[in-house]
């Protein structure tokens, strides 16, 4: 061992990381060969330090197992270029966490889950907007019946410094999966919602607990009952919180369920008993606003049923 490793090897370890962090991830791979400490010090710290950036991801699970992943990096240096498909079978559940701490997840901008046994899959796919106010994430779910799901998030840009979809790689931890009942019948619905959630609360560490494969609850009421519960739509918190369009397509049943939904809601959250409903043959909506004197902004919250094309439009902003 030459006088320069001796010399690394007997700083304390924040100095050692403060090193290893500037270094990329294929002299940090060849570090760990060099000798023991090397290589203690690199797997304790692997999550902080350069990993490389994972650009998309398919996991692919058969009842409890999850048993394969398709997916591709990030090219350094080539912003929104990715590279090539790699394709990885597991033989256990340690083999698969070990791959999640080789790779960062943060701001992986597509991300799949599939069914094997049945083809149900949930997929979302984040879109960046340079040139407009929002970001986008377009999230397709399909029902092991056969039936599908659409939904489009669009986040205000300035209000969410997020990029990609996971604030972090414990989300996709089996565990994690389990919690969120994904390997239960209707699974892809828990787990849509909670990237959901996340995304427009900034906040991935609440929980949300898993939802019967019986539920007759639609996803849009789920979200809007989850923010409600925990004080998105507060009064003291509207200037600060993300703006948001939530837009749900071919939603055939809405009716008189929804409507109630909607009326009774809006009456919790609306401005100074500001509140203004149409219905028509084409159109319901609900829209209730303010013009704020703290920070000059008209506030809305507003929500569009579009009956001739079955689309349900939900706005805070």
């Amino acid at each position: 061992m030459d006088k320069s490793t001796i010399d690394f090897v007997s700083l304390p370890e924040n100095f050692k990381l403060q090193i290893l962090k500037k270094l990329d991830w294929e002299t940090l791979k060849d570090l760990k060969l060099v000798c023991r400490d090397f290589y203690l010090t690199i797997a304790k710290n692997i999550q902080t330090l350069g990993r490389p950036k994972a650009y998309s991801m398919t996991i692919g699970y058969d009842g409890s197992k999850i048993s394969s992943v398709l997916y591709r990096l990030m090219l350094t240096g080539n912003v929104g270029r990715r590279g090539s498909l790699k394709h990885i079978l597991f033989n256990g559940d340690d083999e698969y966490e070990n791959f999640l701490k080789i790779l960062d997840f943060t701001e992986i901008k597509e991300l799949c889950l599939r069914n094997g046994s049945n083809g149900e899959y949930i997929s979302i796919h984040y879109e960046s907007n340079s040139g407009g106010d929002f970001s986008k994430y377009n999230f397709s779910t399909r029902l092991p019946n056969g039936r599908s799901r659409k939904m489009r998030l669009y986040i205000g840009i300035k209000s969410s410094k997020k990029v990609g979809i996971l604030y972090d790689g414990h989300f996709l931890k089996k565990e994690s999966l389990r919690k969120l009942g994904l390997f239960e019948e209707d699974g892809s619905h828990s787990v849509g919602r909670k990237i959901a959630m996340d995304l427009l609360t900034g906040n991935p560490m609440l929980e949300y607990e898993n939802v019967s494969a019986n539920t007759l609850e639609p996803l849009d009421i789920q979200i809007m009952n989850y923010l409600f519960k925990h004080g998105f739509f507060n009064p003291e918190s509207t200037c600060g919180r993300k703006r948001f369009k939530l837009l749900f397509l071919e939603v055939v049943k809405f009716g008189d369920f929804g409507r109630k939904f909607y009326r009774k809601f809006f009456d919790e959250i609306k401005f100074n008993n500001n509140l203004v409903e149409r219905n028509n043959r084409n159109l319901y909506s609900i829209k209730s606003s303010i013009k704020c004197t703290k920070c000059g902004v008209e506030h809305e919250n507003s929500i569009f049923y579009r009956r001739n094309c079955k689309q349900l439009c939900i706005q805070s902003f």
